[in-house]
């Protein structure tokens, strides 16, 4: 899984990423909708920004799409949850990456 979705300044949407990498994976909606036990509308409403996801979808559709699920989760929170990811990880502006263990 080498593709994370790191957010920097400018970045499109959390919901835009996902619908150009899963275009890029070939998938269909469909796809994603059966990999995650949801109708395809939930995925159309999901990449069309008009429904935000359940995080506890961000695994299987962190694995469907080779995303870092870590990093998923991040910035589902901080886009979908601001208070939330505020209250966990302060005032900082912390990114993705800077949350993963270190070896």
């Amino acid at each position: 899984m080498n593709y994370c979705p790191s957010r920097t300044p400018g970045d499109p949407p959390l919901h835009t990423l996902l619908r150009r990498r899963r275009l890029e994976l070939s998938l269909l909606q469909a796809d994603i909708a059966e990999a995650l036990d949801v109708s395809p509308e939930c995925v159309t409403m999901w990449e069309g920004g008009r429904r935000r996801m359940e995080l506890s979808k961000i695994p299987r559709l962190a694995v469907a799409l080779q995303i870092d699920a870590r990093e998923l989760c991040v910035r589902a929170l901080q886009e979908f949850h601001p208070a939330f990811y505020a209250t966990l990880f302060g005032a900082r502006d912390i990114t993705p990456a800077s949350i993963h263990p270190t070896a």
